[in-house]
This record gives C-alpha cells, sequence and structure tokens, in this order.
C-alpha cells in the first residue's frame, strides 16, 4: 500500500502544462491556451491543490465533471441507429493534469515493486496493441518451429 505519496513540484506542473494540448472544455474557466500563457504565475498554487488532493485522498468533486457527447464510430456507418455511436467524455483541464500525476506516481510504485507484469502491453510506455500482437505472432512461430500445435480464439465484444 502507498503510505506516502511523492511531492508534486512546482517544476512538474509547469511541465505539464506547458507539454498539454490546447483543447478546449466548457468546463474550463479559462481556455487551455491562456493557462500555458501565465503557466507560471498559476502553478505553485495548483501544485498546492495536487498535493492537498493526494495528501487528503480527495478527487474534487468538480474535476469529477464531464461533458459527454455521442460520437459517431465510423462516418460511413447509419447515424440514425444509437449502436452506432461512443460516447466521448471531455474533462476539464486541470482535472486532466491531476489524473496525470496520479498515474505517474501509480506507475512508478508499480514499476518500482516489480507489479507488472513483464509482457503487459496495456498502460506502459513505449508498448501497445502493436506490441501485444507481435508479442502473440512470435509465440505462434515459435510453436510452429518446435512443430507444436496452436490455437487462437479472439473475442470482440459489442
Amino acid at each position: 500500500m502507498i503510505s506516502q505519496w511523492a511531492t508534486v513540484t512546482v517544476d512538474e506542473v509547469q511541465k505539464l502544462i506547458k507539454s498539454a494540448l490546447n483543447k478546449r472544455c466548457q468546463l474550463d474557466p479559462a481556455p487551455s491556451w491562456l493557462v500555458k500563457d501565465i503557466c507560471d504565475l498559476l502553478s505553485p498554487f495548483i501544485t498546492v491543490m495536487f498535493n492537498k488532493s493526494l495528501d487528503t485522498g480527495c478527487f474534487p468533486t468538480e474535476f469529477k465533471q464531464a461533458v459527454v457527447r455521442p460520437l459517431m464510430e465510423k462516418t460511413e456507418f447509419d447515424d440514425s441507429h444509437l449502436k452506432n455511436f461512443r460516447s466521448v467524455s471531455n474533462l476539464s483541464f486541470i482535472s486532466k493534469l491531476l489524473e496525470k500525476i496520479v498515474q505517474t506516481r501509480i506507475q512508478a510504485f508499480f514499476d518500482s515493486n516489480g507489479l507488472m507484469p513483464r509482457i503487459q502491453s496495456a498502460y506502459r510506455r513505449f508498448h501497445s496493441t502493436e506490441t501485444a500482437v507481435t508479442k502473440v505472432f512470435n509465440d505462434l512461430m515459435v510453436s510452429a518451429d518446435n512443430i507444436q500445435m496452436s490455437a487462437l480464439c479472439l473475442l470482440e465484444s459489442s
């Protein structure tokens, strides 16, 4: 169990803000480009808020709100059927930053304690569905080389 989170630093917050994309959310009191422009002024206050959130284990209620919109899965799909849409949640800029802070710390904890399986592809830097498929393909080829039988079952949820 994590007994103490690493303290969030002003430099860490500034790097996060400056590297963030300029996306808009109607929940934001100010556009992200403006937060970036006055990053040096705001980052000490944001840092205090983030450290307080980590110390108390409380994710601010305002950060739990999202603007949810339907998005077509593919442009060629029929837009008269709801099943062809997926919901997209647009979160506030600051809540995404706090989420990234927590994710970084959890990932560091997992990595330092050997809690991530070596072949895990999801939620790992430099790993993707491509690395997962490559692993499966390699396993199948090694089995074939060793004259072993293989079976592959692929499931898709709808």
